[in-house]
């Protein structure tokens, strides 16, 4: 039997709640084909597009009133991404979502080093050729992925769906608001926000990906059960989640007697099967 609190987490068939949602796969490789055609469009480029440019105009004018505060918000998201990564590795932990924890420790780093290598290979730079390169947006990239996680570790815990969605809306207005400060400050162009978004996304929902593929064929609830497997999570005193092995498959018929035996109720002892019985021969009789 699955606890009330826990019935929204698994489906009907006993398998708990996936770390990556369903649009998963069709949001990372959208995401992973706009940073290929934009790094395409800025491929070891100098000088802006027309529409860069244009905005460029816009964002020089902003700076003249804003740079104060977009600098200061840059600064912050350093700290901000952290403090986010921690917060979701801690509550994944406190649950023992261990899958969560990982995503947590790993998307915004993996992120950060793709962002990095991707600027070596697209390598984008100031029309006054400094040694700074543009493509794609490193502040708003480990931005995205640190809110993706964010939103992926609350939606796989018990975290109620009133808190999912104000997470979903905090997360994404801040990544709003640091791009936005980076165009302000006129460090990027508005490509490399975008690209730096779209990887952050990519990268994050790829790693969910990986994730899940390795807690799997199953997790499969077993309440207050021994089945031998591979833990992928669990939580003590409620449910426990079990990768599925040959043994644990042969082993589920029992559930049902042990979850009734764990609440009070009646075991109904399963009949044995009959023996086949062996003809004996008597002595002297001819085999035949």
């Amino acid at each position: 039997m699955v606890p009330p609190a826990d019935r929204r987490k698994v489906t009907p068939d006993g398998r708990l709640l996936a770390l990556s949602p369903p649009w998963t796969p069709a949001a990372s490789v959208a995401a992973s084909l706009l940073v290929a055609l934009v790094a395409a469009l800025v491929w070891h480029t100098r000088w802006p597009d027309p529409a860069d440019a244009e905005l460029m105009r816009l964002q020089e004018a902003a700076r003249v009133r804003g740079d104060g505060i977009a600098t200061a918000i840059a600064y912050a998201v350093g700290p901000l991404v952290v403090l986010a990564g921690l917060a979701s590795a801690a509550q994944a932990w406190r649950v023992r979502r261990w899958d969560a924890v990982v995503l947590a420790l790993v998307a915004a780093p993996g992120t950060l080093v793709t962002e990095l290598m991707l600027k070596q290979v697209v390598y984008r730079q100031r029309p006054d050729g400094g040694a700074a390169l543009l493509y794609p947006s490193g502040h708003v990239a480990v931005a995205t992925a640190a809110a993706v996680t964010a939103v992926l570790v609350a939606r796989a815990t018990l975290a109620p769906p009133r808190t999912i969605m104000r997470i979903a809306w905090l997360a994404g207005w801040l990544v709003v608001v640091i791009a936005a400060a980076r165009l302000v400050q006129t460090v990027h162009y508005m490509t490399d926000v975008v690209g730096g978004a779209a990887i952050g996304l990519a990268v994050t929902g790829w790693v969910a990906l990986a994730i899940t593929a390795g807690c799997r064929p199953g997790l499969l609830m077993a309440a207050r059960s021994r089945l031998p497997g591979r833990r992928c999570t669990s939580r003590p005193g409620r449910t426990n989640a079990f990768r599925a092995t040959p043994r644990a498959r042969t082993d589920l018929d029992d559930l049902g007697s042990t979850a009734a035996g764990s609440t009070g109720m009646p075991r109904v002892p399963r009949p044995s099967p009959p023996r086949p019985r062996r003809s004996r021969r008597q002595p002297g009789t001819p085999s035949t």
